[in-house]
């Protein structure tokens, strides 16, 4: 056994599975069980991107053309989703239940005739102590630190809405790292084994001069609907609180309740 290699490859950083393609079996069918494996093995994160097509062909070794049919095959067993312009991410398990199965408002934004495009833009995300009303809010101390993020919402560049969302850190620390505008946070929490039980909203009608209509540039005399909802797990612990503020021109509103 070479030691000297293996405290070299070491040094390096190298993975003892970057040096495993053979030509026994197609290099693509080798490559897509790697990166299956780094999944598995938590080495690729749910929520988070794996290496870029170019940075795993360098790695291996290997045309770009095969990397892709790897992953392509990955894409389609439902492990990996594409994300234009921000590319492939790793899917854990999903959030399955429709909100509207539980009841509660359903937004819909109004995209009129012709083909219109939905950017959500993960715009801020922070860590900062809960304070005295989140503190409040979660039932934490004052100064444990909670994540807030901001997402801003466009359609065709043209903007719609600010979300806001408020977890605390200890509930979900993988949340640094995930990009929360490629999946949603109920999606979020199933990926690390959150379970989500109830979601309570309310809803109500600010006027057209408050702070959030000039950062979304409402016109003027146009309201913001604000949306607030309180997320919790099967014990009834508070695990998420979300606020959007969404403009009253661009959406329409129904109600679902069930028995």
């Amino acid at each position: 056994m070479n030691t000297n290699l293996e405290s070299e490859e070491k040094k390096e950083g190298r993975h003892t599975t970057e040096a495993r393609l053979d030509y026994r079996m197609p290099i693509y069918l080798q490559l897509r069980e790697i990166v299956r494996s780094k999944i598995e093995e938590g080495e690729y994160l749910p929520g988070t991107a794996i290496p870029s097509e170019n940075k795993l062909a360098e790695t291996f070794g290997i045309n770009r053309l095969t990397v892709r049919n790897a992953v392509d095959a990955l894409v389609n067993e439902g492990l990996l989703q594409r994300v234009q312009g921000k590319g492939v991410f790793v899917v854990g398990n999903k959030y399955e239940k429709a909100l509207e199965e539980d009841g509660g408002f359903i937004s819909t934004f109004s995209v009129g005739s012709g083909h219109k495009r939905i950017s959500i833009k993960e715009q801020t995300k922070m860590l900062r102590p809960a304070g005295n009303k989140y503190a409040n809010h979660f039932n934490i101390s004052l100064d444990d630190l909670i994540f807030y993020i901001r997402h801003f919402v466009t359609l065709d560049n043209e903007s719609v809405s600010l979300e806001e969302f408020f977890v605390p850190k200890e509930i979900l620390p993988e949340l640094e790292i995930v990009d929360s505008s490629i999946f949603t946070m109920k999606d979020i929490f199933a990926f690390y084994g959150i379970e989500l039980c109830s979601m309570s909203q309310t809803m109500e009608i600010i006027g057209g001069a408050s702070k959030m209509s000039k950062l979304l540039d409402t016109p003027e005399g146009i309201a913001l609907i604000k949306l607030t909802c309180n997320y919790r797990d099967n014990n009834g612990r508070l695990i998420a609180y979300s606020r959007s503020f969404i403009r009253s021109d661009k959406s329409s509103f129904s109600i679902k309740l069930h028995k």
